[in-house]
């Protein structure tokens, strides 16, 4: 009897990128995706100010297990490029109308060149429900059926072997390795394991 396929997490996850940025491009924000925009800026403005400002998405990326990089070739913080990307009147904040003109930018790129930092994060807390700071399986498979139906879910669950949960940086690693054209790294992840996305 032949063995089940092993399961290789870079490998759904470079399925669910590619599944996401072309279907994603001839989407419309709908109603429902507001509200899960206003679910996940909620989350990260614990001030609950109504903007989003660099303590507040530092602390959230932190809490999910990235350590973001204090100063980067910019000579600005990660988090400060994150905020300056989608700040659209240099507050030094991010608004709620920032932050959902930067979903449907991001979502609606056909370029390439639209920042994406911020962009990436808010698709890993869509799916990231229960907010542990990784995405099983499961929380893959609800967010698939719910945005694209059972035959896309089929499509990249057709041979898993079991449950894995992938962290803040195998998602970030795995999103930057798709954009630039490279090889996906052909390791297994677990979770509370920090492949390298996170930490420089």
């Amino acid at each position: 009897v032949a063995s089940p396929p092993s399961f290789d997490p870079w490998r759904k996850m470079a399925s669910m990128v590619k599944l996401m940025d072309e279907l994603d491009q001839s989407f419309k924000t709908s109603t429902q995706d507001n509200k899960v925009l206003q679910r996940i800026f909620e989350r990260i403005d614990y001030k609950k100010d109504n903007k989003i400002d660099k303590e507040e998405l530092e602390h959230t990326l932190r809490s999910l297990g990235y350590d973001p990089v204090k100063v980067n070739q910019y000579g600005i913080s990660e988090v400060e490029q994150m905020i300056w990307e989608v700040d659209e009147d240099s507050d030094g904040c991010v608004s709620i109308e920032e932050f959902q003109l930067m979903f449907e930018r991001g979502r609606n790129d056909r370029t390439g060149h639209e920042p994406k930092k911020l962009f990436n994060l808010c698709q890993f807390m869509c799916m990231d429900k229960d907010g542990d700071g990784s995405i099983s399986s499961e929380e893959c498979m609800e967010m698939i059926m719910h945005r694209y139906g059972r035959p896309k879910l089929d499509e990249i669950f057709r041979n898993d072997a079991g449950e894995r949960e992938i962290t803040l940086s195998d998602f970030l690693l795995q999103v930057n390795r798709s954009a630039k054209g490279d090889k996906m790294p052909q390791i297994k992840g677990s979770k509370g394991q920090n492949t390298g996305g996170g930490r420089r």
